[in-house]
């Protein structure tokens, strides 16, 4: 792979493995990090790239194991992992006030979901992958994506409406 494919895929994918990695880190900083040292672990294999099918999926898995082994690592586990860039935006009007609380509350309720759900919602609803490249990137079989998904989601929307219709009756 030469220098400008290389900066070309990483171009078009930056953003989608920016938010993989802030949807397992949580952390703005942290996700960003994970990025720079997947690309560049990434540039030093840009030889053995074109032997890849899946250029897109084989970058995001990457994104996605890295994040998993920095969760696990001593550092994350004394590190602070909370998003600052959200909480410093202005919500004057009602309306924005709104979107944060939503915002805040799928949040919350997504990072109650098991890490593989939590990680197939944000590829499959947020990011736009198919089932076919979500099975890649995981390396599972769609059926299970496909099952893991519908869990996930279910368990989102009795939760959703658990909150929502919490002292209505």
């Amino acid at each position: 792979m030469t220098q400008l494919e290389f900066v070309s895929t990483l171009k078009k994918l930056e953003d989608g493995m920016f938010r993989l990695a802030k949807s397992i880190l949580i952390s703005s900083d942290e996700a960003a990090d994970a990025v720079q040292e997947v690309a560049a672990k990434l540039w030093v294999k840009k030889e053995k790239l074109d032997m890849i099918s899946n250029k897109n999926a084989y970058f995001m898995r990457a994104v996605r194991n890295y994040c998993l082994d920095r969760l696990k690592s001593k550092q994350a586990k004394e590190g602070r992992f909370d998003d600052v860039s959200f909480k410093t935006q202005s919500f004057s009007s009602e309306k924005n006030y709104d979107k944060k609380e939503a915002y805040y509350l799928i949040m919350g309720l997504m990072k109650q979901l098991p890490e593989t759900q939590r990680t197939i919602v944000q590829l499959r609803d947020i990011e736009g992958y198919d089932y076919k490249e979500i099975a890649q990137i995981l390396q599972m079989n769609e059926n299970a994506i496909r099952t893991a998904l519908s869990r996930a989601r279910k368990t989102l929307k009795t939760a959703l409406l658990k909150t929502y219709e919490y002292g209505l009756h």
